[in-house]
This record gives structure tokens, C-alpha cells and sequence, in this order.
């Protein structure tokens, strides 16, 4: 299962090639540190605030909303030019790693269908396979942990093929993945959840 969704083709696989290829490894493994806190927040209410489902029913159009205008604004951010910033003797000062876990954490939990995808497995082991709370947890810790290593993978495999690209190669992909934030962002505005 998390293999499964350690592969899916949404805002976080882009955002770690993205950043992967841009800002290195470090930077993409951060990112993917920000999705498994996220995802482990997310089965933590599932598995403990079942009973608080219906309150979180109530906020599912704020939570989409935000997140929409999340993805959008990410995307327009990729249009714009950024000069490095630099200190006092010429040196690039990097962003701080917090910045990049904390948008692997927001990009994560502000997406409704992650909520969707994991309330749904935990139905299917209760209900189907009538596992306890204890073995819902061992397999989602399992799960989690094969999230994070394909996304570790990921990630250093797209640094490694962004030390090979040019400038205007790394700019045509960080464009296309504007341009995919902005059209998720978009359909998670109409998107029925």
C-alpha cells in the first residue's frame, strides 16, 4: 500500500522532483520528512478521532478551499524570477530545511484526498478484515515508512538527473510544475469530496 501511494502522480511526487533537480537531494528529502510527519498526523486522527469524523465533515470545504488556493499560489511562485540571496562576502544563503519540511507537510495534509485514501484503508482493515486499532497501526507505520523510502528514491534519483541539465531544461520543469500545481489547485476547487 504505501508503495502504492509513494507513487502517485499528485503535488508531492512534482514537488520533490522539483526540488530535488533545483535544490538537491537535502532539499527533497526534507520535503518528503514534511509528508510522512503530515501523513502520520493524518492516521493518528483516523485511528484515534474517529469519534470527531463528523466535525472534520464540517470544515471539508475550508480544508479543500485552502488547500486550492495553496496549490495555485505554489504554482504562480514557480513564474516568478528568484535571485539567490546572498550575505556579505558573495556567499548563497540557502533556505532553512524547516521551510521545506514544513511544505511537504502542508502540500500533504491540505490535500483532501490523502484524508480520503487513508480513512478508506482504515475502513477496508476494520471493516474487511476486522483488524484491531493495534494492527491498523502496525500496518500503517509500514505503510508510511515504504512512503517515505520511494520518496527518498525519488528524490535522489532526480538530483541525480538534474546535476546533467541545463539552466533552461531545470526552468522548462519547474514551469510545467506551476503549471501542474495551478490545474491540481484548480480541480481541487470542483472536486467533490
Amino acid at each position: 500500500m504505501g508503495i502504492i501511494l509513494g507513487f502517485g502522480f499528485g503535488t508531492i511526487f512534482f514537488a520533490l522532483i522539483q526540488n530535488s533537480i533545483k535544490h538537491g537531494f537535502k532539499k527533497g528529502l526534507d520535503i518528503a520528512i514534511g509528508v510522512v510527519l503530515s501523513d502520520i498526523l493524518i492516521v493518528l486522527l483516523i485511528l484515534f478521532g474517529s469519534q470527531y469524523l463528523d466535525e472534520v465533515d464540517k470544515y471539508k470545504n475550508l480544508i479543500k478551499y485552502t488547500g486550492g488556493i495553496l496549490l495555485i499560489g505554489l504554482g504562480i511562485y514557480q513564474f516568478v524570477p528568484h535571485k539567490p540571496v546572498m550575505d556579505k562576502n558573495g556567499v548563497v544563503i540557502g533556505k532553512s530545511r524547516y521551510l521545506y519540511i514544513t511544505k511537504g507537510f502542508f502540500l500533504n495534509f491540505m490535500n483532501p484526498i490523502n484524508f480520503i485514501a487513508w480513512l478508506t484503508i482504515q475502513i477496508q482493515l476494520k471493516g474487511v478484515y476486522m483488524y484491531n486499532t493495534i494492527q491498523s497501526f502496525y500496518f500503517f507505520i509500514g505503510s508510511i515508512l515504504a512512503i517515505f523510502t520511494i520518496e527518498v528514491l525519488i528524490s535522489r534519483l532526480a538530483h541525480q538527473i538534474g546535476k546533467s541539465l541545463s539552466e533552461r531544461v531545470i526552468k522548462v520543469i519547474n514551469y510545467t510544475a506551476g503549471y501542474i500545481f495551478i490545474i491540481l489547485g484548480i480541480v481541487l476547487f470542483f472536486k467533490k469530496i
